[in-house]
């Protein structure tokens, strides 16, 4: 445990605070002069939250003697649902992620929690990566004081930074998605923004449902062109994966698990199928970013970051491509 620079008010916990969303959340609260105790695997990603005054604390969130000293004396907290892509059961191990954390909310009597939710969340039929959501929502629904909102984000445009291997390796970009299917998708600093802003004010009762999306829906064929223009690369093209192509080219980065390959594959099938969706569009629920703002800000500083593709990457990437092409 490191809890170093404890607050002298009650703190508001930070789950993941060294990922993308949480970071936002953090910083965002101590800037509101909000005590913040930042919880991460991995602290000395988190010494910029340190010098702003928060707490850090780094433990495993399947100890529940640390989780039960986490959330004590804290008045609110920004909760998620961890997974590792390595996990050979990746619901299992949410399942036991999430235990933990509302027994910690319990014990300590916390009233107010924002969740990081997602789209299809009331899905209980294990499909996907999304189920660990479901149960999250359902274990924080039974506890009768607490007042939870829970952010059901659809697909995070930060995902497409997973692709620039790909464009690397194969010039091309790919999933499972149709490409002429539009969806939407949001950026992570805008779920973070809403979560700060209802964690600031702790007006919120009840359990409440906010889905969060982006100002329009686009296609895969769409968001390869505007990635692609971001880099350079205006006539970067959209191929669909079959099922178990996408799931082999998953296994071979060495990354992610049988397992989890074969949920995110799960979850591409699912928006072609509509199963997932948000709500219509409103004032409420859409977040300012573009796709064509986050291609600028986010995508194209990754993609000049990212190494090139060896030799032997170019040559698997022209033989992918050509039978992608042809099937």
């Amino acid at each position: 445990m490191n809890d170093k620079r404890k607050s002298a008010k009650p703190p508001i916990i930070v789950l993941g605070a060294s990922g993308r969303v949480g970071r936002v959340v953090a910083h965002q609260l101590l800037k509101a002069n909000v005590g913040v105790r930042a919880v991460a695997r991995h602290v000395d990603k988190l010494t910029e939250l340190a010098e702003q005054g928060a707490e850090l604390w780094s433990g495993s969130l399947l100890d529940q003697a640390f989780m039960n000293r986490v959330f004590a004396g804290a008045k609110a907290a920004f909760v998620l649902t961890p997974g590792d892509t390595l996990s050979p059961d990746l619901h299992d191990e949410q399942r036991q992620y999430n235990e933990h954390i509302v027994e910690a909310i319990r014990v300590a009597g916390l009233t107010h929690v924002v969740f990081l939710s997602s789209w299809g969340a009331e899905l209980a039929d294990r499909k996907g990566t999304i189920y660990g959501c479901y149960l999250m929502e359902t274990l924080l629904n039974r506890l009768p004081d607490l007042n939870v909102v829970h952010l059901r984000a659809v697909w995070f445009m930060d995902n497409f930074i997973y692709s620039i291997g790909l464009i690397k390796m194969a010039g091309i970009n790919g999933l499972s998605i149709n490409p002429d299917f539009a969806f939407p998708c949001i950026d992570s600093r805008d779920i973070g923004m809403v979560a700060a802003a209802y964690l600031k004010q702790l007006d919120f009762t009840g359990k409440t449902i906010h889905y969060l999306q982006r100002p329009r829906d686009y296609t895969m064929s769409e968001v390869t062109a505007i990635l692609g223009a971001s880099i350079g690369r205006p006539s970067l093209r959209y191929l669909k994966f079959p099922k178990a192509v996408m799931i082999n080219g998953l296994k071979s980065t060495g990354t992610i698990s049988a397992n989890v390959a074969q949920l995110l594959a799960e979850t591409n099938e699912r928006i072609n199928s509509t199963s997932v969706h948000g709500e219509p569009r409103t004032a409420h629920n859409t977040t300012p970013t573009t796709l064509d703002e986050f291609a600028r800000q986010k995508f194209a500083p990754a993609y000049l970051e990212a190494p090139a593709a060896s030799v032997l990457q170019k040559i698997q990437g022209a033989f992918l491509r050509i039978y992608l092409f042809i099937s």
